[in-house]
This record gives structure tokens, C-alpha cells and sequence, in this order.
């Protein structure tokens, strides 16, 4: 793995001496955070003051009051809205965020939701489905996490005289932009809005927002738990006011009100006292909102959360949890099958993107396979299934240093339908044209990349040459959560000597060591046994690591946990 050490940038001697006096900071957390982006003392008071910083104006999205307007009027009116999402857990909780605001805070019932078939339909507005919608008597549909390129689908409304706005933050491509939407609130459309990474979720929950200002209602910290729970699970940048949506939603979610959310968590085995993270909403939570979409229908999550019911809500949670156990099952006979298929057909010096197709996978799971391959084969991924509509569909994901929604517009002559972001993206083709897109792909990327770009690398924050203590590394936490767009940060130690080693159940190793007279305890989860012959007592390391603090029957502790080592 090549360690890329983040290159300085030059540090204003009256700032460091500014965070050296006034917050005490130790010299490489001052590089760490200058080459963050916090390089004036403005930026680093508002770092230390986040879980009490204002989120930006809804207003200042070009379309919000019209938006509001017409959702009120809407309700003095008594006319039916439909709210149409997408069936993933940025589409669940933008839909429960909306409709539990204008059910419960504005006390209005003339409302119900829509969420396409993942297998039937496919992701976004159909005009099949608005079609049926608005025969039920819908007079105004707002989408959520979708819609941004659906103009043929907008307009078909607008022929029915229906109104609709588009929330979404997909990026959106000139030609198939709905500009005869009502309204369209998109911060990657929007010139005014300042942040551009919002997930679905959280333009939703701007619109939750401005709706309360306009019609003057409390709701407190209510709903930003869905919020936060849709900014991690769709994975996008956490950048600062991601990060405000994401601190403020686990607060939430660790008391929520929700009884399907409560029910969930005790489905999942989350402790009530649990203090919410990334790990509990990526990996615990997220997965089993996602199940009913990826396998049966992802109304069914949306039912979980909109209940009023315990009884239901406990029986829907153990069904997702049942449900996320059987998609493990399928993904991993997938994920196997995938690996096969590449063990004879992979060649690293022309393969610059995998794509592998079999009519017989579930469309429901794709997504997820794609990933595991891309941890395994460090190129871009797409794993390709047929629907009975007879096109292929399938996702992609792909590396940092590839923006794969570049890479698929290359090849959009090939294609009937896509979409999606940097890292992730999602594409419809017909059989005939899946040769033609994997090449144009492959020679895209083969222009712009070189075989050694696919190579995994660690990035580096600085190197440590002071004591590194609690109280300084207790500053990260202002920082979290970590993600995509705000990785954790990681240190080297160079010439480290191995004093003692033990290992632990589940391939975790602990070794104690010394670095210029100071002692620390760092932990490898995952070694194997290269790593347990390699690392004894009396070897020398440099070891590159993410400072962390233990904490046991309330005792604090620094623990320095492996990324990754040399001799």
C-alpha cells in the first residue's frame, strides 16, 4: 500500500501561534487541520462550536417559498399530495421525514406515499406510476431523492394539469433537467444554496424546515434522526453541514420518540443507551431499512416508521431483520459467483473497470456485490442483471481516484438510462449494447488513468514526533463523523520498537511499544499470519495509525489503532 503523505499547506505563523495559545493544539494537529480546509481561527471557533452552529437557510434555495406556497395551499385547499421517493434508505427517510411532518405537525391526512418496484419499475418517476397516481386523485406530487432527470415524466404530469416539484440532489444533465416542474429544490441545480453535498434526506429535511418556519411550528430536533440516517447510508461527503445533520441526527436517534425506530434498534440489538455512530446507521440500521427494497418492497420500511402501532412496528422490525438476514445470503452466493467469474477473465494491465453481468442475479443486491469486488480489485465495478422489461440494469461503484458518472456519460450512447454520483452510479442498457459499454469505458478511463492510480493508498496527515495525549485527540471528535470527503486522520511513528505482543480473539493483535521514550498500546483488527510472524518484540516499525481513546468501566485510554505498517 503506498502512503501518500498530505502535502502542507503553508501555515500563517500568526494563525498556528493564534491555535497554539488559544486552544492549545499540538503542532500536527495544526498541519492536520490546515490541510482540512480549517485554516483561519474563524474556521477552527467554528469547528469547536458545530453542535451549536445554525444550519444554513432553507431560503436560500431559488424555489423554497414557491415550494411552500404550494404545499400549503395544497392543504387550505385539501387537495391529495403524493409524495413519490426512491426505494434506497435516502428515499425511505426523506419520504417518513415529509409525510410524518404534514401528518403529525400540520395534523393533514390527505396524503400518501409511492415508491417504485426496484425489480418492476426500476429507480425514478415512471410514467406508468404517475399515470396511476393521479387517476387516484393526486393534484400535487413531490418527488424525493429522485426526479432531477425525469423531464418526459414532469411534463406528462403537467399535461394531466398536476402539479409537481422535485426535491432531489443527484446531478443533474442538461436535456433531461424537468424545467416544467413547479418547482425543482436540487443544491447541485441550485446557484444559491452554498452546500452542494446534501443527501436526499437532507434536502427533505430542508424543506421539513421551511415548511415549520412558514407555518410556525416547533419540531425541535424531530425528524433530523431520518436525516442523519440517510447522509450516512447514501454515503455522501460529510462535509460541514452534513456533519451538523449527522452529530445532531445520532443524538436523536439514541432517544428517539419514533416507535419504529425504537423497534428497530431492538430488532438490531442496539443497547437503549447506546451512543448512536457510523457503524450503528452504515452498518446496523442502514442495511436493514435497505433490505425491504432490495428484496421485497421498501414500503414496508416506510410503513415501519409512519406506524402509530407497536404491535406493527415490532413485527415489521423483526421482518426487516429476517429479511437483511436473507440478503446476506444472497449477496454472499452472489458475491462468490462474481469472483469466479473474474478468477481466469481478469487482467490487471487491461481491465481499467470490471463489469460483470449474469441474467440471474437479484437487482436488488448488485449494488452491494459491486462494492465487495471493488474492495478486492481496486478497479470501478459494475455488476449487470436482466429485468423482465428484457434491458440489463445494474450498479456501480467505483474508487476515489475514478469519478465513474464521468466515465458513464462517455458511454451514454450505449445506454437507455443513468445516473448517480463520483463513487456510485446506477445504468440501464440493452443486451445487444453491453459490449460497446464496457469498451468505451475501458478506453475512457485508459486515457485518463495509469494502471499504478488503481493501486490502494493510505493518505497520510503528518508525522508524529511529539507525545501524543487524550486530551489533544479528544479535539477529533469535533470532526466526526468520518466518512467519505472527511476521512479519519492518520499519523506515522517512524522507527517504533516492539516491547510485547498478544493475540486476540477474531485476528485482532495488540502489541505495546516505544517511540522516543514515550510508550503507547496500538491495535490490528484483521492481522493474518504474515503479520503475526512479522510484528514480535525487538522489531522496528513505522507504523501509520488513527489515534483512538478506549474507554473501560469508565476509565480513558489512548489506543492507536494499525492502518497499516513497514519494516
Amino acid at each position: 500500500m503506498r502512503w501518500i503523505y498530505t502535502e502542507n499547506k503553508s501555515i500563517d505563523e500568526a494563525l498556528k501561534s493564534e491555535l497554539k495559545d488559544k486552544l492549545n493544539l499540538p503542532d500536527y494537529m495544526i498541519k492536520s487541520f490546515v490541510n482540512r480546509g480549517i485554516d483561519t481561527f474563524e474556521k477552527a471557533r467554528e469547528l469547536f462550536e458545530i453542535d451549536n452552529a445554525p444550519l444554513f437557510p432553507p431560503s436560500l434555495f431559488e424555489d423554497m417559498a414557491k415550494t411552500v406556497a404550494r404545499i400549503e395551499k395544497a392543504v387550505k385547499a385539501n387537495e391529495k399530495i403524493v409524495i413519490y421517493g426512491d426505494y434506497d434508505v435516502d428515499g425511505v427517510t426523506s419520504i417518513v421525514e415529509l409525510y410524518l411532518f404534514i401528518k403529525n405537525f400540520v395534523k393533514y391526512n390527505n396524503i400518501d406515499f409511492y415508491i417504485p418496484h426496484r425489480q418492476d419499475e426500476g429507480y425514478g418517476l415512471n410514467i406508468e406510476a404517475l399515470e396511476a397516481i393521479i387517476k387516484d386523485g393526486a393534484k400535487l406530487i413531490i418527488s424525493l431523492d429522485c426526479g432531477i432527470s425525469a423531464a418526459k415524466e414532469v411534463d406528462f404530469c403537467v399535461q394531466k394539469g398536476v402539479d409537481i416539484i422535485i426535491t432531489d440532489h443527484h446531478i443533474p444533465e442538461e436535456g433531461t433537467i424537468p424545467k416544467n416542474a413547479f418547482a425543482i429544490i436540487n443544491p447541485k441545480y441550485s446557484k444559491t444554496y452554498p452546500e452542494k453535498e446534501l443527501s436526499g434526506s437532507g434536502v427533505a429535511y430542508k424543506l421539513v424546515c421551511a415548511l415549520a418556519d412558514s407555518m410556525k411550528i416547533d419540531i425541535k430536533n424531530e425528524l433530523i434522526d431520518f436525516a442523519a440516517m440517510g447522509t450516512i447510508a447514501d454515503i455522501v461527503p460529510l462535509t460541514y453541514e452534513n456533519r451538523i445533520i449527522a452529530r445532531r441526527g445520532f443524538k436523536q436517534i439514541a432517544k428517539t420518540t419514533n416507535i419504529g425506530l425504537k423497534a428497530l434498534k431492538e430488532a438490531a440489538s442496539i443497547k437503549p443507551d447506546a451512543i448512536i455512530s457510523t457503524y450503528h446507521v452504515g452498518f446496523i440500521l442502514g442495511p436493514r431499512i435497505n433490505a425491504a427494497g432490495r428484496l421485497e418492497h421498501a414500503k414496508k420500511a416506510v410503513e415501519l416508521f409512519v406506524s402509530n402501532d407497536r404491535e406493527e412496528t415490532v413485527s415489521i422490525a423483526e421482518e426487516l431483520n429476517n429479511t437483511n438476514e436473507e440478503r446476506k445470503s444472497i449477496m454472499n452466493k452472489t458475491h462468490e459467483q462474481a469472483m469466479c467469474m473474474l478468477k481466469d477473465k481478469f487482467n490487471e494491465n487491461d481491465d481499467f473497470v470490471i463489469v460483470l453481468y449474469n441474467p440471474e442475479w437479484n437487482a436488488g443486491i448488485v449494488g452491494l456485490v459491486a462494492s465487495k469486488v471493488l474492495r478486492e480489485y481496486h478497479r470501478p465495478v459494475f455488476i449487470l442483471t436482466k429485468s423482465d422489461d428484457g434491458l440489463i440494469h445494474g450498479s456501480a461503484r467505483s474508487v476515489p481516484s475514478v469519478d465513474i458518472f464521468e466515465a458513464i456519460k462517455a458511454a451514454h450512447g450505449s445506454l437507455e438510462r443513468y445516473g448517480g454520483h463520483k463513487l456510485a452510479a446506477g445504468v440501464t442498457m440493452k443486451e445487444g449494447n453491453l459490449p460497446a459499454f464496457t469498451k468505451t469505458v475501458n478506453d475512457f478511463l485508459k486515457r485518463i488513468m495509469k494502471k499504478e492510480d488503481f493501486e490502494p493508498s493510505l493518505h497520510i496527515d503528518d508525522d508524529i514526533n511529539e507525545a501524543i495525549n487524550i486530551k489533544d485527540i479528544k479535539v477529533y471528535d469535533k470532526l466526526q463523523p468520518w466518512g467519505v470527503g472527511n476521512r479519519r486522520p492518520v499519523f506515522t511513528l517512524t522507527g517504533v520498537e516492539v516491547r510485547d505482543v498478544k493475540l486476540m480473539k477474531s485476528n485482532t493483535m495488540k502489541f505495546y511499544a516505544r517511540h522516543k521514550e514515550r510508550y503507547y498500546n496500538f491495535l490490528m483488527f484483521g492481522h493474518n499470519d504474515e503479520d503475526a510472524t512479522t510484528i514480535k518484540a525487538g522489531q522496528f516499525l513505522d507504523v501509520a495509525f488513527t489515534p483512538t481513546i478506549n474507554t473501560w468501566r469508565d476509565e480513558e485510554s489512548l489506543v492507536l489503532e494499525v492502518e497499516d505498517y513497514k519494516l
